[in-house]
């Protein structure tokens, strides 16, 4: 009889400890300064759902993608005259375009082959090739765009006006 009042008082007390831990895990009246398991799963649920829309539209983020984000881009190095070829893009230290690398025409001669020719879309202009250098993107500029565009104003000011021709 002892150990059967025994094990009824040890059931009573296991079944007070987890109708207590039932009590905690309810959910709380609002006010109540505690943190509430069913707005934790509702948040989750609603990450989840955005998360899955997204995927679902095809964009996929891979390992690689992570690593190409954290690679850093390759230093500029000076460019040869091998990597200056007509119709290359070229930028300025900022990676701003500037211009073009220019496909000279048979009537256009340049008297330096070490200077290559930047078409800005209003004005070719010889560069030398010290002022060229090549990263992972092409062809840049050892200076800013609008430097650029000031010494291209010097240039042309100085430059010789064509005279008229009279007929």
């Amino acid at each position: 009889m002892r150990k059967t009042i025994l094990f009824w008082i040890t059931g009573a007390a296991v079944l007070g400890a987890s109708g207590a831990a039932n009590a905690q895990d309810s959910h709380a009246p609002a006010g109540a300064g505690g943190v509430d398991s069913r707005d934790v799963m509702a948040a989750n649920r609603d990450r989840d759902a955005s998360y899955n829309q997204l995927a679902g539209r095809g964009v996929k983020v891979t390992n690689q993608d992570r690593a190409d984000a954290r690679r850093k881009h390759a230093s500029a190095v000076p460019a040869t005259t091998a990597d200056i070829t007509a119709g290359a893009q070229v930028r300025d230290v900022k990676g701003v375009p500037v211009g073009t690398i220019a496909a000279l025409a048979s009537n256009e001669i340049v008297a330096d082959p070490n200077q290559p020719v930047v078409d800005t879309g209003q004005v070719k202009i010889a560069v030398p090739l010290a002022a060229f250098g090549k990263d992972d993107k092409g062809l840049m500029l050892s200076i800013t765009a609008e430097k650029f565009n000031q010494l291209v104003a010097q240039v042309q000011a100085k430059a010789p006006k064509p005279e008229p021709q009279t007929n």
